[in-house]
C-alpha cells in the first residue's frame, strides 16, 4: 500500500491515542496496586535502587563479578516476591507490565525499519472509513427488511413461495453476519432490481462492522470511476489496496459499470486479490448467472461463480413500499 498522507497522518494520530491510553490505564493499574498492597511500593523502590547500584558498580570498572552476582541476585528474589503478592492478591502476574495493543512493534508503527502490519492496517481503516462516508451503511438492517413484500403463493417452476425463498435468503444472511470470520465464504447475490439485494448486504455490512471487521461497500460504477482516476494519477489515493485488503468487501451493482476494457481488468484485481488472500465479499448484480458469463470475461466470471449463490425472486419492492406509503 502506498503511503497517502492523509492516511499517514490519521493512522499516525491513531498511534499516539493508543500509546496516551494505554499509559493512563499502565498508570491506573499502578496506583491501584500501590494502594492496596503498600508493601509492593515498598519492593519497586528497592527494585530501582538495586538497579541503579548496580550500573553504578559496573562503571567503577574492576574486579566487579561478585557485587554484580549478588545484586543481579537480589534483583531477581525481589521480583519473584512481587509476582507472589499480585497473585495472592488476585491479580495476574503481568498486571503491570507495560501495554501494548500491537505486541509486534510495542505501538512504535515500524518493526526493523519497516512499517509494520498493525499502521497499515491504520492506514487502510482510514481510506475504508473515507469510501464509506457517503454510503448508506445505517439505513439498512435485518429488523426493517419486509418478508411480507413478497407472494406467498407457490411458484409453480420453483415449486416454492417467493416470501419462503426470501425467507432461506434472509435467514442466510443473518448467519452469515452472526458468524462472520476472515474465512467465511463469499455472497454472490443475484436479481432483478428492488428485490432487497442491497438491503441485506447493508445489513451484513453493518453488523459485520459492530464486530469490529473494516468493512468497504460500494457501487461498482462508483468504485470503477474512483479506480480510474488513481490509474491514470489523476487522485493520490489508493482505493484499490483499500478494496484487495478490508476484511469485508461489499460490491454493489456489478454489471451498472460501463463496459471499459480498463474496468474489467480492475475487477479482475480486485477479485483475484481477494480470493488469493482468502478473504470475504458479498457481490450483487442485476444479472443473473447466464447474463453474467456474457458479460465479463472467464477469468472474472469463473471467480464469481466460486461464490455462495443467493438468488433474490418477487417484484420491486420499492415500487411496493412507494405505492403503500402513498395510500
Amino acid at each position: 500500500m502506498s503511503i497517502n498522507e492523509k492516511y499517514f497522518n490519521a493512522a499516525m494520530e491513531k498511534l499516539e491515542q493508543r500509546r496516551s491510553t494505554n499509559k493512563i490505564i499502565s498508570e491506573q493499574r499502578r496506583s491501584e496496586i500501590y494502594e492496596k498492597i503498600p508493601e509492593y511500593r515498598e519492593l519497586s523502590l528497592h527494585l530501582a535502587e538495586t538497579g541503579g547500584k548496580l550500573v553504578s558498580l559496573i562503571m567503577k570498572g574492576g574486579d566487579t563479578a561478585e557485587g554484580v552476582s549478588r545484586l543481579e541476585k537480589d534483583n531477581l528474589d525481589t521480583q519473584r516476591c512481587m509476582s507472589e503478592l499480585l497473585t495472592k492478591a488476585g491479580y495476574p502476574e503481568d498486571y503491570l507490565k507495560p501495554i501494548y495493543t500491537c505486541p509486534v512493534c510495542k505501538d512504535k508503527g515500524t518493526v526493523n525499519g519497516k512499517w509494520c502490519g498493525c499502521f497499515r492496517k491504520l492506514m487502510l481503516e482510514e481510506a475504508a472509513r473515507e469510501l464509506n462516508e457517503n454510503s448508506p451503511l445505517e439505513l439498512s438492517s435485518f429488523e426493517s427488511f419486509r418478508l411480507d413484500y413478497y407472494s406467498d403463493l407457490i411458484n409453480p417452476q420453483m415449486h416454492i413461495s417467493e416470501r419462503e425463498m426470501m425467507q432461506r435468503n434472509f435467514d442466510t444472511c443473518r448467519r452469515y453476519a452472526e458468524e462472520f470470520t476472515l474465512k467465511s465464504d463469499g455472497l454472490l447475490m443475484t436479481g432483478a432490481t428492488g428485490l432487497g439485494k442491497t438491503h441485506l448486504s447493508l445489513a451484513i455490512a453493518a453488523k459485520v462492522l459492530e464486530k469490529g471487521f473494516s468493512v468497504i461497500y460500494g457501487s461498482s460504477p462508483e468504485l470503477m470511476r474512483l479506480l480510474e482516476q488513481e490509474y491514470y494519477g489523476k487522485s493520490d489515493k489508493d482505493t484499490m489496496s483499500a478494496l484487495v485488503g478490508c476484511d469485508l468487501l461489499v460490491l454493489d451493482d456489478l454489471g451498472a459499470e460501463m463496459d471499459k476494457p480498463l474496468y474489467q481488468s480492475l475487477l479482475y484485481e480486485i477479485i483475484n486479490a481477494r480470493i488469493c488472500r482468502g478473504l470475504p465479499m458479498i457481490v450483487s448484480t442485476n444479472y443473473s448467472i447466464v447474463e453474467l458469463q456474457r458479460r465479463y470475461q472467464d477469468k472474472i466470471f469463473s471467480r464469481l461463480a466460486v461464490l455462495r449463490q443467493l438468488a433474490f425472486v418477487g417484484s420491486d419492492n420499492r415500487r411496493r413500499a412507494k405505492t403503500q406509503r402513498q395510500q
